[in-house]
């Protein structure tokens, strides 16, 4: 069916934000310009990077509006759940798909994901999935408050998920702050072997820009980074030290961002960079994210790409949001 010709209850977003949106579409148009050779005209016709023996869109879609991972308040995320049903969260996947993206970065939310890829399946999807790991994946309600415990947790999810065929996996960047701070980095080399003996690529998160040059310096084998834009994990000490007091939330700052990039390009491998909104902060105006999605890219190395989540319920998020990387790359 044709977009134009969609219903409002067909179309992943309000009818109401719909005409907004087309009015500011059009005042916008010669601003969001792109190169033919830039156009998301079939699937996978975005720009792309290597990962391993993988073709990446530089432009990754992200879960955590799916999931209900907002990074605001509960009741962001209960809102987030609410609208993302089944049946919408595999259109979102199928819109952005159709417009060129091949990578979906999740983590794994229990039944709620197992159904929404599978209804994706249904529908015709074939996204390549990377997979970030959590030690409570197969279990929310465990704590897993020890680096062994973590170790166990993560292997036992990776054995479990490797079903699904994952491009690769990826250690979750709140169990890389958490042994570095227990002074067990090297408990990561075990997560690298075991993805790589699953046959799936390694890759290692983290939001601390000092870790991800650390593990650069150190030489392990993994394959690839995700570094979060925004160091939000920090201790109420660490705070602290560098600003002077403790923020009454995450905390996310505007000098975050470029200490990341920086560390970026110092290392070699690919890096997949998260956070660029700030997690929705830079989504006041639609120039607003338009220069921090060109940000990103201008500040990161030719051969990373970026993971964006969406939350298109007010507006058609996918063909912005494409239509931005595309601006900031031509």
């Amino acid at each position: 069916m044709d977009r134009k010709n969609r219903s409002s209850d067909e179309h992943p977003f309000l009818e109401s934000s719909r005409r907004d949106f087309l009015k500011t579409a059009t005042t916008a148009a010669a601003g969001l310009a792109v190169p033919k050779s830039l156009a998301a005209e079939a699937d996978g016709a975005l720009p792309t990077v290597s990962l391993g023996p993988h073709r990446v869109t530089r432009l990754i879609v992200g879960s955590n509006p799916i999931r209900g991972y907002s990074h605001f308040n509960p009741i962001t995320n209960q809102q987030m759940v609410e609208w993302y049903t089944d049946e919408r969260a595999a259109q979102v996947l199928l819109d952005c798909q159709k417009a060129g993206i091949n990578t979906f970065q999740a983590s794994y939310f229990q039944e709620r994901w197992e159904r929404i890829w599978d209804l994706f399946h249904k529908k015709g999807g074939h996204l390549q999935w990377i997979y970030l790991t959590s030690a409570a994946d197969l279990d929310p309600s465990a704590r897993y408050s020890t680096p062994e415990a973590i170790l166990e947790g993560q292997i036992a999810a990776m054995k479990t998920l490797v079903k699904h065929k994952p491009i690769a996996m990826v250690h979750h960047g709140g169990h890389t702050n958490a042994l570095w701070r227990a002074g067990k980095l090297d408990y990561i080399k075990t997560y690298i072997d075991k993805a790589h003996e699953l046959g799936c690529l390694a890759g290692v998160s983290t939001v601390n820009p000092k870790i991800l040059t650390m593990l650069e310096e150190q030489g392990f084998e993994n394959d690839f980074y995700m570094a979060g834009f925004h160091y939000n994990e920090r201790l109420p000490e660490e705070w602290m030290k560098e600003i002077g007091t403790v923020p009454v939330d995450e905390g996310w700052i505007a000098s975050d961002p470029p200490r990341m990039a920086e560390a970026v390009r110092s290392v070699k491998k690919p890096v997949l960079v998260y956070k660029v909104l700030s997690a929705g902060r830079k989504c006041q105006s639609e120039e607003q994210k338009r220069e921090a999605i060109a940000w990103a890219y201008k500040n990161i190395k030719p051969i990373d790409a970026a993971i964006i989540g969406l939350y298109p319920r007010y507006s058609d998020q996918v063909t912005e949001t494409v239509q931005m990387m595309q601006q900031a790359l031509a």
